[in-house]
C-alpha cells in the first residue's frame, strides 16, 4: 500500500494561459518557482513545470545501486507494462526498430524482459564504477557493452550486445548506437 500518494505534474501551458485557466495550479506552480523552477532539469525546461515529452519506455533498467544478497542486485530492470513516465533516474531503454517490431508480437516483450533478468549481475558490475559504500553506478555506455544473451533469437541476424536499444538518460537525447541496445 503507498502511504503517501505522489503524483506528476506534466503542463505544457505557459504561465499566462495557466493563470487564466487554471489559477489554483498556477499558484501553486508560483510556490516552487524560487526553489524548483532553479533545478538542473527545470532550468532547462519551457516552461520550467513541463516534462520531457518522450514516449515511455517499455523498459527500465537502475543505474544505481548496492548489491548485496542473491536477491539484492546492484542493478535491476523493470517491464514498464502500465506505459508510466518514468523518472531521470532510471536509465531508458528503448528498442531499435528491428527489435522493436518483434515485441509487438504477443509474449515477445515478456520473454526480451527475461532475457534482461537473466543478465549475470557480474557482467553489468564489471561495465559499470564502484564507489564508497559500495555503490555501483552504470552509465548508458557502460550498459551498452553488456553481453545480452538469446537476444538474436528475436532478431533478423547478428549476435548483439545492447545495441539493439537505446537509451536515454537523463534527458530525451537517444544516445548514439554505442549506448543502444
Amino acid at each position: 500500500m503507498i502511504e503517501k500518494r505522489l503524483l506528476l505534474i506534466d503542463c505544457p501551458v505557459g504561465e499566462e494561459e495557466l493563470s487564466r485557466r487554471d489559477p489554483a495550479l498556477f499558484k501553486y506552480l508560483k510556490a516552487g518557482e524560487s526553489s524548483v523552477a532553479n533545478g538542473y532539469l527545470c532550468r532547462s525546461r519551457s516552461p520550467w513545470y513541463s516534462q520531457e515529452l518522450r514516449p515511455p519506455p517499455p523498459f527500465l533498467c537502475t543505474y544505481m545501486g548496492r548489491a548485496g544478497s542473491e536477491d539484492r542486485r546492484a542493478f535491476r530492470f523493470f517491464h514498464n507494462r502500465s506505459s508510466a513516465t518514468a523518472a531521470n533516474v532510471y536509465l531508458l531503454l528503448y528498442p531499435r526498430p528491428a527489435l522493436s517490431g518483434a515485441i509487438q508480437a504477443p509474449g515477445v516483450d515478456e520473454q526480451v524482459f527475461d532475457l534482461l533478468q537473466r543478465i549475470p549481475i557480474e557482467k553489468m558490475t564489471g561495465e559499470g564504477r564502484i564507489y564508497g559504500g559500495g555503490l555501483h553506478k552504470l552509465e548508458p555506455k557502460e550498459l551498452a557493452n553488456v553481453p545480452m544473451e538469446g537476444i538474436e533469437a528475436f532478431l533478423p541476424c547478428q549476435t548483439l550486445k545492447f545495441a539493439q536499444m537505446k537509451f536515454a538518460y537523463p534527458s530525451a537525447v537517444e544516445v548514439a548506437p554505442a549506448r543502444a541496445i
